[in-house]
């Protein structure tokens, strides 16, 4: 006895299988059925009891990001110190082309919050490069007997561009002392007074000559300190 056989012989009763027919479903057009639709494929009602249609990708959604505002040409800082004149890239090309015209009639994009304004770059240029030497402090202590007012001034300094002060202190118990840039300042009693009582030094900032001379008859020593920067 055969498996489609029932028990007396006679063939089994039970629901046919539901047969793939290429036109039972209008809705499939000819150009469908070439290519191998079918009424169980998905988009169209399943035969399949319990069938249910494919799950499929969700659908994706067109944004538009936000774009900033344009910020403005720069008119006065070209490179190589090219002068742009008053026309910008962008004037000068709807002047050859037109005007952009294209999307005036798109929707606007959203804005962005709001863009700080950056400063307006200034050139920098190198004018002289800096020293990479080490500068080294020091000083020349010294005293000098000056002449009585009769006689001549006595230099105490020269130049020197190193040199960054004077000091000066009148070491006499009764003579005054005057003293100048040059010696002819010094003539009839003129220059600047370093009086005797003084007891602490004359700070002076000065790079060039200074000459001394007795504000009497007397001859009064004078100490001198000058201060250097060295480089090294």
């Amino acid at each position: 006895m055969g498996r489609a056989e029932g028990r007396h012989g006679a063939p089994r009763q039970g629901t046919p299988p539901p047969q793939d027919v290429p036109g039972d479903d209008p809705r499939i057009s000819a150009e469908d059925r070439q290519i191998g639709a079918s009424s169980r494929m998905q988009g169209y009602p399943s035969p399949i009891p319990g069938g249910k249609v494919h799950i499929t990708n969700a659908p994706s959604v067109r944004t538009t990001p936000p774009i900033p505002d344009a910020r403005p040409e720069y008119h006065d800082a070209n490179a190589h110190g090219v002068d742009p004149g008053s026309a910008t890239t962008r004037d000068r090309a709807e002047v050859m082309r037109g005007p952009n015209t294209v999307h005036k009639d798109a929707p606007k994009p959203p804005k962005s919050g709001h863009v700080p304004d950056r400063p307006v770059p200034v050139p920098v240029y190198i004018v002289e490069e800096g020293s990479t030497e080490e500068t080294f402090r020091t000083n020349a202590p010294r005293h000098i007997t000056l002449n009585a007012s009769t006689g001549e001034p006595l230099q105490l300094v020269g130049r020197d561009r190193n040199r960054s002060r004077v000091l000066l202190l009148n070491e006499s118990a009764s003579s005054d002392i005057r003293f100048a840039q040059a010696p002819s300042d010094l003539t009839g009693g003129g220059g600047a007074l370093l009086p005797w009582p003084s007891n602490s030094y004359l700070t002076l900032y000065t790079q060039d000559t200074l000459y001394a001379i007795s504000a009497d008859s007397g001859t009064p020593k004078i100490s001198v300190i000058s201060e250097h920067d060295q480089q090294w």
